[in-house]
């Protein structure tokens, strides 16, 4: 388990896209631009991306190893996005 010890929240509401994060992972480490999406199956999370050069995709640079670590980031930045959208 990680010890997310800060989450910071950008709504955006634009299509499938509710809103970019940034976390911090035991107050010295942070990871910024993981989107919040909603599709059909309910929400999920998109880690940040950079585009391959000289090809036609991008590809994650961090990323969870485990679906664990990813349902916990999920968690995490969803319940800071229900208290923002509440406010």
């Amino acid at each position: 388990m990680l010890n997310i010890t800060e989450v910071r929240i950008k709504k955006i509401n634009k299509g499938d896209l509710l809103a970019a994060a940034s976390i911090c992972i035991d107050g010295s480490f942070i990871v910024r631009e993981i989107k919040l999406l909603n599709g059909k199956n309910g929400r999920y999370i998109s880690m940040p991306k950079r585009k391959v050069k000289n090809r036609n995709f991008s590809q994650d640079f961090s990323y969870p190893l485990n679906n664990e670590t990813r349902l916990q980031l999920l968690e995490v930045i969803s319940e800071q996005y229900d208290n923002i959208v509440e406010e």
